[in-house]
């Protein structure tokens, strides 16, 4: 019997494109699909076979700076996108009440609410590290030297003003939830899109967790790429759609390659005009968005912010990485590539042409990085990707 599935999602290329093969997958199977998200996102997500139902967002005008160093702002950021939310799926007509709620981890209030508002069940999708009493993702961007399991005798302003506006969105929607009882549920269900072995003390989450791996769909909204005639190797260079207006980086890389027996595919998204970065040497080219996926079928290796999604489509290729991560959201991921011997990562801080040669040519020239990743890859495979998800939400 098909069903009614209402998703909702921030406009974050990072957070929307990891759900885009659930959604499509949920439409192929006859199921209807409604998108609550911006405008912005509203072309792909249709395409994706869903209705979109855009709300009045102000994320893309964030200080991105902030949200890279700052708890605060992170969470009055989100709990802002929560609220528009709610507001337009309050508003008469606007959506018809769904099966299930489809919610981002990111926009957690807007999807624990309007779920008992409605009460309907709910799904929650993860597209980073999943947290609990073992590991935090939140700590471990924020305060990576404080293990989980600790405490702060005294929770921070930011924590105290969080309740307060999560109390407040929820009287204004007749929602009887407790703030810490609504922020620290464990939900019934919620889609980790990284595969089990990658995730942070993966061991010790339980059946409530479905570590699904990356969910990759049709990228045809990122245009076309094809390999180089040159027949060089390969090399992927990208800092995400966000956290990317590194110009002096990119100029770096651009030297870095000249002359190299390496082919570099640099994107650049919206943060940098890539005229800006002069004449390039033959074996680089540069674009605002391609195919990662594309890129990554004929890569030897992929330098990184170490975003998720940048990382969850190289380890699905397996792809090794040199990771170079801008901001704290992206650390714990360098950390977990390191660690994992699946990559290594520089500090973009101090980074330079010759640190990152050095460090392409010792993962290029180490076959245990690519022997590792592909057998991450393997277990990227297993964990079942958009079927799998789909699958467990319409158990759900």
């Amino acid at each position: 019997m098909p069903r009614h599935f209402l998703f909702l999602c921030h406009p974050d290329h990072g957070h929307v494109i990891p759900n885009l093969a659930m959604v499509a997958e949920l439409t192929r199977r006859g199921n209807r699909v409604t998108y609550i998200t911006a405008e912005s996102m509203a072309g792909i997500v249709t395409d994706a076979g869903a209705t979109a139902v855009a709300y009045d967002s102000r994320y893309r005008d964030a200080d991105f700076l902030k949200v890279a160093e700052d708890p605060g702002y992170l969470m009055d950021l989100l709990l802002d996108e929560s609220a528009a939310m709610l507001r337009k799926a309050s508003e008469d007509g606007a959506i018809e009440k769904p099966d299930v709620i489809v919610y981002d981890t990111s926009i957690l209030f807007a999807g624990r609410i309007l779920a008992r508002k409605l009460d309907v069940p709910a799904v929650q999708v993860i597209p980073v590290f999943a947290s609990n009493e073992h590991f935090s993702y939140l700590q471990a961007m924020y305060n990576p030297d404080q293990p989980a399991s600790e405490k702060p005798a005294e929770p921070p302003a930011w924590v105290m003003s969080t309740m307060h506006r999560i109390g407040a969105l929820c009287a204004g929607h007749g929602v009887a939830a407790a703030p810490p009882e609504l922020w620290f549920e464990v939900p019934p269900l919620s889609l980790v899109t990284v595969p089990r072995e990658f995730q942070y003390a993966g061991e010790t989450f339980d059946e409530r967790f479905a570590f699904v791996g990356p969910c990759v769909g049709d990228r045809a909204f990122l245009g076309s790429w094809s390999p180089p005639e040159s027949g060089l190797p390969v090399v992927l260079v990208s800092l995400g759609a966000v956290f990317n207006e590194h110009a002096d980086f990119f100029r770096t890389c651009v030297e870095a390659f000249r002359g190299k027996p390496w082919h570099a595919v640099m994107t650049v998204a919206d943060g940098l005009d890539p005229a800006s970065l002069g004449e390039l040497p033959s074996n680089v080219e540069v674009h605002r968005f391609v195919p990662h996926v594309a890129v990554l079928e004929h890569a030897s290796l992929c330098v990184t912010h170490a975003g998720m999604g940048t990382a969850m489509e190289a380890l699905r290729a397996g792809t090794p990485m040199v990771c170079v991560p801008t901001s704290a959201l992206d650390r714990p991921t360098a950390k977990r590539i390191a660690d994992l011997g699946l990559g290594v990562a520089l500090d973009p801080a101090t980074v330079t042409g010759e640190d990152l040669i050095a460090a392409i040519t010792s993962v290029l020239e180490d076959p245990g990085f690519t022997a590792r990743a592909a057998d991450m890859a393997k277990a990227v495979d297993a964990a079942g990707g958009a079927g799998r998800a789909a699958d467990e939400i319409e158990r759900r």
